[in-house]
């Protein structure tokens, strides 16, 4: 049978009527498989085998350490995901921890069907899409997309790990710093290496430098 596939996209939102409504808006174009009021059902549907083309999320009014581990766990459990975090929170702190943890895009729930929609288009060519106020916020996450075209092809969780290869950081040590596997490190450096046609880590370190990439040391 002939049909083309839509984009799986999964929800997780305490706003069941905005998970409702958003779920409406995107079925014309995308699949929306899962709309969860909390992080620990999404994740357990991805434990279960889910592979999504998107996760939109919300973290909710939780503690910026909460948040954080919110977003590690979703992003370690779906690598190749684009991870959109879709919320009223824009702040400095909620941008950091979207940043730290490699979300591909965050935008505030304001934002225009058409805005979602185009920033799914820009994530699912591998750019990032963050508010203009984010741009201060880049300090040692050395998160170099606006600064240099080169590299806006990756996303930022791969831009972090040429920094850190930069720093010299074996994969252990890698994992260790952005609170992921080394499973997880060993694939965004393939993924890497395959979007900028590198050979082995010292080609990559070359291209990281000559893109504008600084190290980030352990």
């Amino acid at each position: 049978m002939n049909r083309t596939m839509r984009e799986r996209v999964l929800l997780i939102d305490r706003d069941r009527l905005f998970g409702a409504a958003l779920t409406t808006l995107l079925a014309g174009d995308m699949v929306v498989v899962g709309v969860f009021a909390a992080a620990d059902a999404a994740l357990s549907e991805l434990d279960a085998g889910e592979e999504p083309d998107f996760i939109l999320v919300d973290p909710g009014p939780v503690s910026p350490g909460e948040r954080g581990n919110i977003l590690a766990r979703l992003r370690s459990a779906a690598p190749r995901a684009g991870l959109v975090v879709l919320s009223n929170d824009t702040g400095a702190q909620a941008l950091q921890a979207s940043l730290r943890h490699g979300v591909d895009a965050h935008l505030a729930k304001s934002a225009s069907l058409e805005m979602v929609r185009r920033t799914l288009h820009l994530v699912r060519l591998g750019q990032s899409v963050y508010p203009a106020q984010a741009t201060g916020l880049w300090g040692d996450l050395v998160l170099t997309t606006s600064r240099s075209p080169g590299a806006s092809h990756l996303s930022p969780r791969e831009m972090q790990i040429l920094a850190c290869l930069l720093g010299g950081q074996s994969n252990k040590a890698i994992a260790r710093r952005l609170s992921i596997t080394e499973s997880t490190v060993k694939m965004h450096f393939k993924n890497v290496m395959r979007k900028i046609k590198a050979a082995n880590r010292t080609q990559a370190a070359v291209w990281a430098i000559d893109n504008g990439i600084a190290p980030l040391v352990a």
